[in-house]
């Protein structure tokens, strides 16, 4: 795929030239903090377009805090991939499908006013621990701040905390999705987990030959690391924002058990706001509490150096139509305490350039029309106008 248009470093350049004036003015205000966060950020070439957010970069860096979800791994080389990858890069005819994208790729993340990202998905460590802490690098020669993953199991939990106009919020993270091997431990990188269970369950008991239902729960140790990592955080920070990567992939509304448990307890714990990502499909969302979940936002940004064809079906393509739309997240804080929380349809088409989508504009009141209609399916308690803005209370 070759870049087109402007040269990376211009729009790098222009980007963080622009920026900076957006600093300077959020500088001066005070009382209110805008914070604005996105779905997954999936850059597997080599050749990131130059222009990719040249579109969006205007409304990320207007935010006071942008967020997002670093679901790939960048790096110079690759390091060693994990056992079940290498098998799948053999079998794939174009080239390696797991291998690091381009460290420009972060570079362009930070100028296009990314402030914190999560690394804790279910492909950051696609690359091996080598490719992993380069990304996490990147980020941080980027003026990323990073959450989610590092160097040993006690790093990766540590919070970032980002203070603007009299406010200190706190950002966690944590993924469901993973190989065996990826998680942090006591002397190896990796990301901070959220595992489940899974078990089968029948209520006809009489009729045999009733096909089970699949049921989960949320490990407990993990469970009961995060809250005491956001009980640590609530001392340090007005408002925490825990990211977790999560979901069923196959089914387009449907929400797990282990979701609710653990979005309830997060939230008995201290969270004020859940943002998610990890399924391709975008989902519902609820209140819980007076503070919003929303359950998967989909990708924000997807670049491949393959064609939709080429792509292996038993990788994603099935559910690639569901990577054209993507969820955003403007919320407003005041007063120590989260005032409003607007969802906003991203269009990716098939590009996997986004778009941040204003009302009246094509595909606004359909994305929105598909979170609503999965909220219900979901039997979720979410409702919003509109307008996309949820009733908190």
């Amino acid at each position: 795929m070759q870049a087109t248009g402007p040269s990376i470093g211009a729009v790098v350049n222009r980007a963080r030239q622009h920026r900076g004036k957006i600093e300077r003015k959020s500088a001066m205000a005070s009382g209110n903090l805008s914070l604005f966060a996105v779905g997954d950020l999936q850059l597997m070439t080599r050749e990131p377009p130059a222009d990719l957010f040249t579109a969006v970069a205007p409304v990320l860096s207007r935010a006071d805090v942008t967020f997002g979800n670093c679901e790939w791994p960048y790096a110079e080389e690759a390091g060693d991939t994990h056992p079940v990858e290498a098998h799948i890069n053999d079998d794939f005819d174009l080239g390696d499908l797991f291998a690091p994208g381009a460290p420009e790729s972060i570079a362009m993340m930070g100028a296009a006013g990314f402030d914190v990202m999560s690394v804790a998905n279910n492909h950051t460590m696609h690359g091996g621990y080598r490719a992993f802490l380069r990304t996490i690098a990147l980020l941080e020669e980027s003026g990323i701040a990073h959450v989610g993953g590092g160097d040993t199991i006690a790093s990766a939990r540590q919070p970032a905390i980002i203070e603007r106009n009299g406010h200190k919020i706190g950002f966690l993270a944590c993924t469901a999705g993973f190989l065996p091997g990826a998680h942090a431990g006591r002397r190896t990188p990796g990301i901070v987990p959220l595992r489940r269970h899974t078990y089968a369950e029948n209520n006809s008991w009489q009729d045999w030959g009733v096909e089970p239902d699949t049921r989960t729960l949320v490990n407990r140790d993990d469970l009961a690391a995060l809250v005491e990592s956001i009980t640590a955080l609530k001392a340090q920070a007005d408002i925490i924002v825990l990211s977790c990567h999560w979901g069923i992939l196959e089914h387009e509304s449907a929400i797990a058990d282990y979701q609710r448990e653990a979005a309830r307890a997060f939230i008995d714990a201290g969270v004020d706001l859940i943002v998610s990502q990890g399924p391709l499909p975008i989902k519902g969302f609820e209140v819980y509490r007076g503070k919003a979940i929303l359950y998967s936002m989909g990708k924000f940004a997807m670049i491949s150096p393959w064609s939709r064809d080429e792509t292996p079906s038993g990788i994603s393509a099935p559910l690639l139509d569901e990577t054209s739309r993507g969820l955003g997240a403007s919320v407003t804080i005041a007063d120590g305490a989260i005032t409003g929380v607007q969802i906003v349809p991203v269009y990716l088409g098939s590009s996997g350039r986004p778009q941040i989508l204003n009302p009246g504009e094509p595909h606004y009141d359909a994305i929105l029309g598909v979170v609503a209609e999965r909220t219900s399916a979901a039997k979720l308690n979410g409702m919003m106008d509109e307008t996309g803005r949820i009733v908190l209370g």
